[in-house]
């Protein structure tokens, strides 16, 4: 049904949202913990939300798939037979992943058990690893497996870090903006570049470096590298425009920073739904 259809999407979009906050929150308190200790609580909330949309997603995607198979019977698909049927598929096992994360992540709150976090990042961003195109047994799937993990690993370090960014700057000490800014900028361009590298070559990888305009999965992927492009070209002003600004006139610089930020935040919502779209068309590839 296509109603089914785009709640499947949306659904996707909002789980890809919640790993992007949860893991984005860690990876940036364990990149930056000075920074991330000046928003100590905007961090914490960010990661508190994530795994809270994660759990809330996961328990709306399971009904919807035992819905698909039980034929839209509530009896059907919840009873003894089919119950326990989500879990037996790659998305059912990547989701108790995700879930396990989240629901260990709420148990300790506050408390930043180094351990238990990496443990927690580990998990999520395995979980994209045993669902999808990378699931096979040939030599391309190992090299996709790799492209993917680091993908999307730079994807959550990236776009995890704007909202503390963006929090630093609107209530953080004016002296702080700038270092840290800059620090990120420093820390971003060799990631963001692996994040580009893997991404074309795991897509060349998918398609066989055929471009088909005619392939519903491609038409929409385009849309994507037209979002992506966007993010890249607001990342460069941020970079080599608003962060200078900050110097030479702090309270302006930091009014355009972090409007700036916010506009990509936007932008990298739109990324995360294109994302979910494109790989709702992927059978057609």
């Amino acid at each position: 049904m296509p109603d089914l259809d785009v709640l499947g999407i949306a659904l996707r979009a909002l789980l890809y949202v919640g790993t992007v906050a949860t893991v984005g929150g860690i990876l940036f308190a364990l990149s930056f913990p000075k920074t991330a200790g000046a928003v100590r609580g905007s961090v914490r909330a960010q990661i508190a939300f994530g795994c809270c949309l994660l759990l809330l997603v996961e328990l709306l995607r399971y009904a919807s798939f035992q819905l698909a198979i039980g034929g839209h019977d509530w009896g059907r698909a919840f009873g003894p037979d089919l119950r326990w049927m989500a879990f037996e598929t790659p998305m059912g096992r990547a989701a108790l992943m995700r879930v396990a994360a989240a629901a260990v992540l709420v148990v300790i709150g506050v408390r930043p058990v180094l351990g238990v976090r990496l443990a927690s990042v580990f998990l999520i961003l395995g979980s994209f690893l045993i669902e999808g195109h990378t699931v096979s047994g040939d030599e391309t799937s190992v090299l996709s497996s790799a492209l993917l993990l680091l993908h999307v690993l730079a994807v959550h370090w990236w776009l995890g870090a704007f909202f503390p960014l963006m929090m630093l700057i609107r209530t953080g000490e004016p002296a702080a903006h700038a270092p840290a800014v800059e620090a990120f900028g420093a820390r971003a361009f060799p990631i963001v570049a692996a994040l580009l590298v893997a991404g074309v070559l795991l897509a060349g990888q998918l398609t066989g470096w055929q471009l088909r305009l005619d392939n519903a999965y491609q038409q929409r992927f385009l849309v994507k590298i037209g979002l992506v492009a966007a993010m890249l070209a607001i990342a460069m002003a941020n970079k080599l425009y608003f962060t200078p600004l900050l110097k030479r006139a702090p309270a302006r610089g930091a009014a355009q920073l972090g409007a700036s930020i916010g506009i990509e935040t936007i932008v990298a919502l739109a990324v995360l739904a294109a994302t979910a779209w494109a790989l709702d068309a992927s059978s057609d590839m």
